[in-house]
């Protein structure tokens, strides 16, 4: 977790370049573009007039698809998309299914409204999300059936386009006027654009672009008022159009799109003053969150991208803060607080809960400050997410996902983590129909999302590995191919081989992020320069043919403290759990095999609790990794335990030794204990 010091870091990576390693501060200059398209607005000249200095990403990110998926991973994504409800949430649910964007779109006279809020958007969010993480996953898995159905439905959305460039979930006499319409769009924006970058299909990218310029042609500066008006539980959530705003801009150079971003987050900041995320309350270090978690969590990147691309330190002083807020809400798991709100809770890991929504839109974030940033800590961050708290809210097969999640789950059985109150989002569900359909549709993103992060383009050249797993890619650099081959069993092992091809001999760095938490990484290539600055070790060579980069990663067992006083225990990126054995009750069954929604209590006699001795603290408390091989699969690493941790440990109730087993937390998704007391 962030403290105050990694937020230091980042604030003086902001504001003193001279701290900075090389290749990293001479980042920091301004965009090449120079087009502009405000019509002469006096406020947003004055506003840039008084920017500091625009600030360059440290690193860019690669189309979507030039990074692939391998081993476990790709076999992740291909089973998600053929058992899981990845592959048929439009066959589980009418709201993934209801054509919201082309047929049954809203209406004064007919509005989309089968949803358990009966809000009209909602299904926007629903089939937007989900078509976009399908489309993803297909083409990263390079699954033909899944991308066959990709191509049919941006096809068919293509064709529903109004000649005004409208792509949304409103007729004519309900557009631009009603909350939810620019986010409904950027959830299905946000998935043409990968699409279009992974078919190579610049048409849909040009959909894209005429739809945007739509939006800011109306509701730019001095138009059309943002309708969604202050709250949460979506309501904010048209703030998000950012994100592709901020595609395009990145893609055009054209400052129109980060304008228009720039005016809507001050208007929202302005009508909705003590939202979480408004300038004024980011400002205030002091101010909690407590807002709907996963729409305070995603709208950090709003003000993140505005300060990297106006230079205004009032937008970078409210984006460091917004990290460090972040990091109080953070469970040991890498997700934070939000069941459904924030409610400035602490971060206890018995009785606070976290959505999966939310660990999406954190670990979104997390990239996309990684990006901008180029802080390695924000990378451990990022994979703690993924290889632990995402994996840890869902079934291996993907067939379900638990929409709130506790990191101590003692129970899962509709009710809240107390036993006291009705909590109907804590089950295991394809769909969660009776609550909302949003969870199940943002988990099909969080693979591929993260999966395009793992490599990005130095932005002075150069390549930067910057999440680990088994993947592949296939990119330029100053003109020339070059071939990337990562072979890794990671995170359960910690040895990665990278393999480097080029189509002719060039010379370039390659940028390999060193974990916090590994002690002495080993790095060799033959023939290279090899250096460690600033969280980053660089390799420097003449790449040709087949030359290969090792690196072995050293972690020790180590404590992450929690806020209820106990600990939790981390080897490399996994976080190691107590699995509690369940007994399963199943609630409904679904037209279609194999999914249901079930509930779990623990079973009988099956749990034995156990301290960490004060006096063994040095040594990891005697627990050492354990590599098992009977009946594990590592292509399926989270069905069977491939790595646990195993030692002897005094007994909870009268300290007798008792042989303990930790499993990672995405081996005991149901019911654990993640956090341990330490007993002198």
């Amino acid at each position: 977790m962030m403290d105050r010091r990694d937020s230091l870091k980042l604030l003086l990576a902001a504001s003193c370049s001279t701290i900075l390693p090389p290749w990293l501060s001479a980042a920091r200059r301004p965009p090449a573009s120079s087009t502009t398209s405000d019509g002469g607005n006096a406020y947003l000249q004055s506003r840039r007039e008084n920017a500091v200095q625009v600030i360059a990403p440290v690193f860019t990110w690669l189309p979507m698809g030039e990074v692939k998926p391998e081993g476990w991973i790709k076999e992740q994504m291909t089973r998600d998309l053929n058992e899981g409800f990845a592959g048929r949430l439009d066959e589980l649910c009418h709201e993934a299914a209801s054509d919201i964007f082309t047929s049954h779109r809203n209406s004064g006279s007919a509005e989309n409204t089968s949803n358990s809020a009966k809000i009209n958007w909602w299904n926007g969010e629903t089939e937007g999300n989900w078509r976009s993480g399908f489309m993803m996953m297909a083409y990263l898995a390079g699954d033909e059936e899944a991308i066959r159905k990709a191509d049919e439905y941006v096809h068919r959305i293509l064709s529903s386009q109004e000649k005004d460039g409208y792509l949304g979930v409103f007729a004519p006499d309900m557009r631009f006027s009603a909350p939810g319409d620019l986010w409904t769009q950027a959830c299905l924006l946000r998935g043409l654009l990968a699409y279009g970058e992974l078919a190579h299909d610049e048409h849909v990218h040009q959909a894209v672009v005429r739809a945007a310029d739509l939006i800011v042609s109306i509701m730019g500066a001095g138009k059309t008022p943002l309708a969604s008006g202050p709250g949460g539980y979506g309501q904010s959530h048209d703030l998000m159009i950012s994100d592709v705003m901020e595609a395009l801009f990145n893609q055009t150079g054209d400052v129109k799109y980060r304008d228009f971003m720039l005016s809507l987050y001050e208007e929202m900041s302005e009508t909705a003053r003590n939202s979480d995320t408004s300038l004024h309350n980011l400002l205030d270090l002091d101010a909690g969150f407590a807002d709907h978690g996963a729409n305070t969590y995603e709208t950090i990147r709003v003000p993140l991208w505005l300060w990297m691309a106006t230079g205004r330190e009032d937008l970078g002083q409210a984006s460091r803060n917004a990290l460090e807020k972040l990091s109080r809400y953070t469970e040991v798991s890498g997700s934070a607080v939000s069941q459904e709100d924030v409610a400035r809770l602490k971060p206890d890991p018995q009785f606070t809960e976290y959505e999966y929504c939310a660990t999406k839109e954190i670990q979104s974030t997390l990239q996309s400050a990684l990006q901008k940033t180029g802080l390695p800590y924000l990378g451990d961050r990022v994979e703690q997410i993924w290889f632990n708290a995402a994996q840890g809210s869902r079934l291996p097969d993907g067939s379900a996902i638990s929409y709130l999640t506790c990191d101590n789950r003692f129970h899962c059985d509709n009710l809240s983590p107390d036993g006291m109150h009705p909590d109907p989002q804590s089950k295991f569900s394809p769909t969660h129909a009776d609550v909302a359909v949003c969870c199940n549709p943002n988990a099909t993103n969080i693979a591929p999302l993260f999966v395009r992060g793992m490599w990005m383009r130095v932005t002075d050249g150069g390549l930067a590995a910057l999440l680990y797993g088994p993947c592949s890619v296939s990119t330029t650099v100053s003109g020339v191919r070059v071939q990337i081959e990562e072979k890794t069993s990671y995170p359960f092992k910690n040895e990665v081989e990278i393999t480097v091809r080029a189509e002719r001999e060039i010379e370039f760095p390659l940028l390999l992020r060193d974990p916090g938490w590994s002690h002495g990484t080993a790095v060799t290539c033959e023939g290279a320069d090899i250096r460690r600055e600033g969280g980053y070790w660089i390799v420097t060579r003449k790449w040709r043919a087949s030359a290969i980069v090792t690196l072995e990663f050293r972690p020790t067992v180590r404590e992450v403290a929690a806020t209820n006083g106990e600990v939790a225990l981390q080897y490399g990126a996994l976080l190691f759990v107590q699995r509690i054995g369940e007994r399963k009750t199943v609630t409904k069954t679904y037209p279609v095999k194999g999914f249901e929604d079930t509930t779990y209590l623990p079973m009988p006699g099956k749990y034995e609790a156990f301290v960490l001795p004060a006096s063994a603290r040095w040594r990891g408390f005697g627990l050492k990794p354990v590599y098992l091989t009977q009946g594990t699969n590592w292509l399926r690493p989270f069905d069977t335990p491939v790595i646990t941790l195993q030692g002897t440990l005094p007994g909870k109730s009268d300290r007798s030794e008792i042989a303990v087993t930790l499993v990672p937390i995405g081996n005991a998704p149901i019911l654990r204990r993640a956090t341990f007391p330490i007993a002198p």
